[in-house]
């Protein structure tokens, strides 16, 4: 076993003197933890701002929306005073979030902040942060700034924002991964008509001959672990008659994978309409591995071409479930 430090409190003031001259100077010079504490990116604006015959200790601006944001500090408990005095800063400066900064939160102004958050509008917020020091064993003191108070549906303002900035760089990875994926594609697969044209999507469809098959390339995470195959989709419009499509084909299927090369995984997918045909990928892989997508992109196109070889002459549907070929 390692051997493990204690981590123990500081006093604030053996970390900062005074709040006016130490710890507020301090905290406009590191405007990324406080905006870290609040899930915003923020720019230090001015301090001391004058509100008539008052200064607000500190006012910050959010780089993305430009809404300013107010704080209070103060060392010790919290007071009516320090609360009475941000409201009217905030209500001086126009400001849409609202921070008071203290070591000590008593009970009654933690009640008092949520209460604000309640009633007011959805783009005013109102914030208790705890000002925090700690070391660990002889270590220099290190600063925290613990947000104790905040509206109900900020976490999750935070967290839909961070999905959807995440979302949009998957999304820019699926884009950039078919941009290079599709000429090597149509250089090796020359007969292969396709108009296809890269998509922000984890898949993409290539025709078969026929509307009712496609040959797809698709990103997926299955059983937990994102993957990436080529596979035959079967959709005839109903359940039953993709499954019974799906069993035909079955049939042929020791010469099916013998084209193929490598055993495919038949699935009915019982809780979806189509079926499907697949071949993966050996190793796991995500589509924002780079560094990959050479080797992923050459297995790609050639297991595209497997399948193809292995099922295009199979692919006229049982009497019955006939419709009309499209183009290849």
């Amino acid at each position: 076993m390692k051997d493990l430090g204690t981590l123990s409190p500081v006093s604030i003031r053996e970390v900062w003197g005074k709040e006016d001259s130490d710890f507020t100077p301090w905290l406009a010079d590191n405007a990324d933890l406080l905006g870290e504490a609040l899930g915003r990116k923020l720019v230090h604006v001015q301090t001391e701002a004058e509100v008539g015959r008052y200064s607000a200790d500190l006012v910050f601006r959010e780089k993305s929306t430009g809404k300013l944001v107010v704080v209070e500090n103060m060392f010790g408990s919290t007071d009516h005073g320090h609360l009475g005095q941000l409201i009217t800063y905030a209500a001086g400066l126009d400001a849409r979030y609202v921070v008071l900064v203290a070591p000590d939160y008593r009970e009654e102004h933690r009640s008092a902040l949520n209460w604000l958050n309640t009633i007011s509008a959805e783009d005013f917020a109102f914030f208790g942060v705890v000002l925090e020091a700690w070391r660990i064993g002889d270590s220099r003191p290190a600063p925290r700034l613990r947000l104790d108070v905040k509206p109900d549906s900020w976490r999750r303002s935070v967290t839909a924002k961070r999905e959807v900035a995440e979302a949009s760089e998957k999304k820019l990875a699926y884009l950039q991964f078919w941009t290079e994926f599709l000429p090597a594609f149509r250089t090796t697969h020359t007969d292969w008509k396709n108009r296809r044209k890269p998509v922000m999507e984890h898949w993409m469809g290539f025709a078969s001959g026929r509307s009712e098959f496609s040959f797809n390339a698709a990103f997926r995470l299955v059983d937990g672990v994102h993957k990436l195959r080529a596979e035959l989709y079967i959709d005839f419009g109903d359940s039953e008659t993709n499954k019974e499509e799906l069993g035909r084909l079955q049939r042929d299927r020791d010469e099916i994978e013998q084209v193929v090369g490598e055993r495919l995984d038949w699935d009915p997918l019982d809780d979806s309409q189509a079926s499907r045909i697949s071949l993966y990928y050996a190793d796991p892989i995500e589509v924002t591995e780079r560094e990959r997508w050479p080797d992923a992109q050459k297995w790609l196109i050639d297991a595209l071409g497997r399948m193809r070889k292995a099922f295009g002459g199979k692919l006229t549907p049982a009497d019955g479930h006939l419709r009309r070929p499209t183009q290849t």
